[in-house]
């Protein structure tokens, strides 16, 4: 398998510091929620992997839909990345409502089925992280 793109970043200090890409385009503070104590003043990782899920689910389905000879429009991820702990490691969990139009019900469930198959972060994950994804038609 050949390499089509490598990102790179750069965190400083954990969950209380910062993350930069070394292209720049990326720079942000990280801090604990202020559910976990924190000061809630910056970023923190789940919500960054709630975004490159997201992100990725969303034009998986879209290159789905397209191979299919389906037409979806306005394509909406909402992630939802749970942090878990049970007394002896922290855990990941991972909610996903996919919305869109174009395409009836059944057939959104159809591509949302394949997307979940062929999307980089849900086969990274499969088997390591509880996820859902729901979907539902927009308009209806």
């Amino acid at each position: 398998m050949s390499i089509l793109y490598t990102a790179h970043a750069t965190v400083k200090n954990g969950r209380d510091g910062s993350v930069r890409t070394d292209d720049g385009k990326l720079e942000l503070a990280l801090a604990f929620p202020e559910s976990l104590g924190g000061s809630g003043k910056g970023t923190n990782p789940e919500q960054l992997f709630a975004a490159g899920y997201g992100a990725c689910f969303a034009s998986t389905l879209a290159n789905v839909a397209k191979a299919e000879g389906e037409l979806v429009r306005n394509v909406q991820v909402d992630s939802a990345v749970d942090l878990h702990f049970d007394a002896v490691n922290y855990d990941l969990g991972v909610r996903l409502t996919v919305r869109a139009e174009g395409v009836d019900q059944a057939t959104l469930d159809a591509l949302v089925e394949k997307a979940k198959a062929a999307c980089p972060y849900s086969r990274a994950t499969r088997n390591n992280v509880i996820t859902s994804v729901k979907a539902s038609t927009q308009g209806r």
